[in-house]
């Protein structure tokens, strides 16, 4: 661990995200949970304020699986 305040920094900073977007991490927690397993193609598309367009894809191995599964546990506010 590089920096133990900046993790608290970072902490913040997500509990403000999930209070301004709670449908988007509760539909990215549904489907980490229900969807994610190994072979699953993650295609992202992100549009910016100009209209342009950025576009990417990730195939999961079980240790990217296992990684967002710990990650959602993490961050989750339902615990």
């Amino acid at each position: 661990m590089k920096n133990p305040a900046k993790l608290l920094q970072l902490k913040k900073q997500y509990e403000a995200f999930a209070d301004r977007h709670p449908k988007f991490l509760h539909y990215l927690a549904y489907i980490i949970d229900h969807y994610m397993a190994e072979g699953t193609v993650m295609d992202v598309t992100v549009t910016d304020s100009e209209g342009k367009s950025l576009h990417g894809n990730a195939k999961l191995t079980s240790e990217d699986v296992a990684f967002l599964q710990e990650l959602r546990r993490l961050l989750s506010r339902d615990e």
